[in-house]
């Protein structure tokens, strides 16, 4: 019996790999499932039994699911729930974080997450659930390989499509761990945006229209070839296949035994990330709430999951010091937030109290790390003075717990350990270990000076864990010898590859500019002037600042970008103070100056204001700073940088790296690269810094593995630019290589979407390229390129698509298009064919051709005008409209009479459909709403009589009329809706007999249900 679908290439083979790390199967013939919450009765009862020590009546049962029903209805994202979930101090306990496997794990396939009771209707259905102790916590969707639109597509529909509808917020709520696979290997380029991921396996946790996805590389070796996996029975294993829906023959053929391998991509991915021990890790301490703007819900990536793993380890292992490199923009400051956690409980087990202090070296960075724990519900304490350190060191528990924090950061600058301090001391003989995080730990630490001793002697029994992108590797320096040991690191090749940081693009001034800014700056021939008075004079900074403003100016308008903010990285605080002068008195551009000056307060309060309005409010147009900010200062939106110095080693790599950040503008656009302009060269000092870094990776630890990763491509250059140019346009040519376009268009009338979508991402990537080239001054090379043609081609390539788009959902394309877009799309697909045969027959002012433009035109303004696409009368358009746009493979103009007569038909049909439409909306005084309910009701059942129906929507209607377009929707909730208006309605539904000659009985809150819908969707 051979079957080679998704399901058993992928869906059954990563069951059974569950099941081989120690899960039991679920079937859902076999189960008694709470309709509000999706969980597992049958497990959750006896597990929690388990788990607690006690037994627990179905009273009882009900009412904790009752509890948690309540809570993951909120709209605060899952967090009271979440809450709820960790707490292993609550009376009842619904994980067991402490022994892991006293707790049920399983997985059950196709679970449906329905809206109504007993009914498929608005549901989604995951490929495979788990249930820890019967709740579904998590879930994995597969796909095939080489699925159409690959993994991106998984992804949209997630974000778009159900993390969007308000009716399954309450699944999400309760859901904290949401994977995709379809068992590929991650694709290895780089060139590609993130929005071009096809391939891999990838996990998140539900975190609204913020919700981001992960890769997970397994960082352990061996870990997954030497797994202990159970051994499953082959008649089990049938059991399960027949369970499923297939004939159990499918276990014994070739296909599945090698689908089934545990060293598949999918398979692999299960095991990393799903093994009991490791999942229930990432449920404890791998996600984190973010109140920002936009609440959010983080979790782990997984170079923090290994990262915290590493620290919990050196811990057992009795050392209480280390350095966790990780490079720039990899999320170091969330990275302690995990951890805190973590530790936490370590030394809870040992009845030992922790506290928790994060030291930095620059007041801006202190401002932003109290910012960033308090947003993630971290108490956060900041010291402003020796006497308040000394006083929180000296505490064994904190001064005050704030209501709703989970836990606590004392935030320290540095400058605190200026002289001795005093040892920290225990009072009340209690237990407590302190934990220092030191953030950007290359810095400000010299191995003989006052800041380091006066750290490490104020507490010699804490732990310090060294925080940095760039440790010092200097024979006089080195960050090892004074932290300790490299707890764990994740370096550029890895981030950049994970799309948590750019490449960063370096561009030279022009050689005749810098030319003519120096012959610019006259001294008397007997002076032999000081670089600070060349570099700060006045004619030298208006020279850089006119270059500065143009060079950025023409930068957001190549990137059709305003939103995109610039730094200026001066060499002095007297040039920064100039340069911020000659933009304040010369240019439109708005200037920040943020630099460091003791001696004036007001500047103090500016560097404050700049740094919080660049990060978040868009403004300035450019930050000017001599020291500050290059280092620490994450602000996605700072995409170009001005370097006026020359920073050295670490200092380098930290300055260039605040243009790093993934950033997607309000246009849509998604930057590849971050970028800067070099005023100083620094191409020798970057490159001996980066051999310094590699030498260091391969020296300690060894762990660069056999597939290496280029450490050298942190910086591209133009060389870097023509080369991927080249390799797109070998690409493209081996498809398609026509320069006609007339030829051009024909020929792509043979290929299949899917290989026209692959030659628009060439053509993009070349015209991409070109921009870049214009970004690096690099004219000669730029000029070379016929972009005007790639222009050209592409357009003619996006007809051809939107035609086969038009052919396949004519409906929601017609919904989408203007009506010139749908009649140039037709045009054009004409011109191609037609003109094949007889290039002077095909006339636009045909009258054929008029006449059929004319009634499509006609069809395309019906079905805007309709507001319920999912009518099953519009879908039957669908489908006529499909079947006519393949008969337009026309070679005859002429032919378009018979195919006009066709579409008149559906016009006709489709101004029916929204005459009674408008004769429905009249009835509920113009609410399309109940225009909807009333056509899905009709349509869910077509043994009722539809005036009867309409009736009884009428009266509803009626009753419910004046609180419609009101805030009361949304404070109600949808079953405080169900509830409120069936108080209202049964009873004059009574008095109309019509309650009871529908049945309504049976499916009232189902109806109603439908109608919340749609009044929110119709507001």
């Amino acid at each position: 019996m051979r079957t080679f679908n998704e399901d058993t290439r992928v869906k059954i083979p990563a069951t059974f790999q569950f099941l081989r790390l120690g899960y039991e199967y679920q079937s859902l013939d076999d189960s008694d499932i709470d309709c509000n919450t999706k969980i597992f009765i049958n497990r959750f009862k006896p597990a929690l039994e388990k788990i607690n020590g006690r037994s627990f009546d179905m009273l009882e049962i009900t009412e904790i699911i009752s509890d948690i029903h309540a809570l993951i209805r909120n709209n605060d994202m899952g967090r009271a729930f979440y809450n709820r979930l960790t707490d292993s101090a609550a009376e009842v306990k619904l994980i067991d974080f402490d022994d892991i496997y006293a707790n049920d794990f399983a997985v059950v396939d196709e679970l449906p997450y329905t809206v109504e009771r007993d009914t498929a209707e608005g549901s989604f259905r995951p490929d495979i659930n788990i249930l820890i102790n019967g709740m579904p916590l998590g879930f994995l969707e597969v796909k095939k390989p080489n699925n159409d639109g690959g993994i991106q597509e998984e992804f949209k529909r997630m974000i778009d499509s159900r993390l969007q509808n308000p009716a399954y917020r309450k699944f999400f709520n309760l859901i904290q761990f949401v994977s995709f696979s379809n068992n590929m290997e991650y694709e290895e380029t780089d060139d590609a945006s993130a929005e071009m991921i096809k391939a891999g396996s990838f996990y998140t946790t539900p975190s609204g229209s913020s919700t981001s996805f992960s890769f997970f590389r397994e960082d352990d070796p061996g870990y997954i070839a030497d797994y202990p996996y159970k051994n499953l029975g082959e008649d089990r294993c049938r059991e399960i296949i027949k369970d499923l829906g297939y004939d159990p023959r499918v276990f014994d053929t070739e296909e599945f035994q090698t689908a089934d391998d545990v060293m598949t991509p999918c398979n692999r991915f299960v095991t990393s990330v799903f093994d009991k021990e490791r999942f229930l890790f990432f449920i404890k301490y791998g996600l984190l709430y973010v109140n920002g703007k936009v609440p959010q819900k983080h979790i782990m990536r997984y170079p923090q999951f290994f990262a915290v793993r590493r620290i919990l380890k050196r811990l057992e292992e009795g050392e209480k010091r280390g350095i966790i490199w990780h490079t720039q923009g990899s999320g170091k400051t969330e990275l302690a937030a995990y951890a805190n956690k973590a530790i936490r409980d370590y030394y809870a087990k040992q009845d030992t109290v922790t506290r928790f202090f994060f030291v930095v070296d620059r007041l801006e960075l202190l401002r932003q790390d109290m910012d960033e724990f308090s947003n993630r519900y971290f108490n956060a304490v900041q010291c402003n003075s020796k006497k308040e350190f000394s006083e929180e060191l000296a505490r064994p528990l904190s001064k005050s717990k704030v209501e709703g924090t989970d836990g606590e950061f004392v935030v320290v600058n540095i400058q605190k350990f200026e002289s001795a301090m005093p040892k920290a001391r225990n009072e009340y003989n209690t237990n407590v270990q302190r934990v220092f995080f030191i953030d950007e730990a290359h810095r400000s630490y010299a191995l003989n000076g006052e800041y380091f001793k006066n750290l490490i002697l104020c507490d010699p029994d804490a732990v310090f864990i060294a925080l940095t992108g760039t440790p010092l590797l200097t024979k006089k320096e080195r960050s090892n010898l004074k932290f300790g040991d490299y707890i764990h690191k994740y370096f550029y090749d890895k981030s950049i590859a994970d799309g948590y940081t750019l490449r960063i693009k370096k561009e030279k001034i022009d050689t005749v500019v810098r030319k003519e800014i120096h012959e610019n700056i006259h001294f008397e021939e007997d002076e032999a002037p000081e670089k600070s008075d060349v570099y700060e004079s006045d004619q030298f900074v208006a020279d850089i600042g006119r270059y500065i403003e143009k060079d950025f100016r023409n930068f957001r308008t190549i990137n059709h970008d305003t939103s995109i903010g610039g730094m200026i990285v001066c060499r002095s605080n007297p040039q920064a103070q100039r340069m911020y002068e000659w933009f304040r008195d010369n240019s439109d551009l708005t200037a920040g100056l943020v630099m460091s000056n003791e001696s004036d307060p007001k500047q103090a309060e500016a560097n404050k204001n700049n740094q919080k309005s660049f990060k978040y409010d868009g403004c300035p147009d450019l930050l000017i700073v001599h020291y500050m900010l290059t280092t620490g200062y994450d602000v996605s939106r700072l995409k170009k940088m001005y370097l006026l110095r020359g920073p050295k080693a670490q200092n380098l790599l930290q300055t260039i790296s605040r243009v790093n950040r993934p950033y997607k503008a309000p246009n849509g656009k998604v930057y590849k690269y971050g970028y800067i302009t070099d005023f100083v060269d620094i191409e020798e000092e970057y490159d001996r810094t980066i051999n310094d870094y590699l030498a260091e990776l391969e020296k300690d630890i060894n762990d660069v593995d056999d597939e290496g990763g280029s450490l050298n491509g942190l910086v591209v250059d133009v060389d870097t630019i023509l080369s991927n140019y080249n390799k797109a346009n070998e690409e493209f040519t081996d498809i398609i290589d026509v320069d006609d376009l007339e030829k051009y268009s024909r020929k792509l009338t043979y290929f299949n979407k899917s290989v026209l979508l692959q030659i628009k991402h060439l053509l993009n990537t070349m015209k991409d390229c070109y921009v870049e080239l214009l970004l690096s001054n690099a004219m000669n090379e730029a000029d070379k390129i016929n972009v005007e043609l790639i222009k050209k081609k592409l357009r003619t390539t996006q007809e051809r698509i939107d035609f086969i788009n038009l052919s396949e959902s004519p409906v929601s394309m017609m919904d989408v298009f203007s009506d010139e877009e749908v009649i140039e799309i037709v045009y054009e697909f004409l011109l191609a064919n037609v003109s094949i045969i007889d290039l002077f027959k095909f006339d636009p002012s045909n009258a054929s051709y008029q006449k059929f433009t004319k009634t499509l035109r006609d069809v395309q303004a019906e079905i805007k005008k309709n507001k319920n696409k999912d009518d099953i009368r519009i879908i039957y358009l669908n489908e006529a409209l499909k079947k006519l746009f393949a008969k337009l493979d026309i070679t005859d103009i002429e032919e378009l009479d018979g195919l006009d007569e066709e579409m008149r038909a559906i016009l006709e049909e489709a101004i029916e459909i929204n005459k009674e439409n408008e004769r429905l909306a009249k009835i509920y005084d113009g609410n399309f709403a109940l225009v909807r309910t009333y056509q899905d009701a009709m349509v869910k059942r077509p043994d009722l009589s539809n005036k009867e129906i309409e009736a009884a929507i009428k009266i509803i209607y009626n009753e419910i009329k004046d609180i419609i377009g009101l805030e009361t929707l949304v404070v109600q909730g949808r079953e405080g809706f169900i509830d409120e208006t069936k108080k209202k309605v049964v009873k004059p539904l009574l008095k109309s007999k019509l309650y009871k000659q529908l049945g309504l009985k049976n499916w009232i809150d189902s109806l109603l249900s439908e109608l919340y819908t749609n009044l929110q969707s119709y507001r």
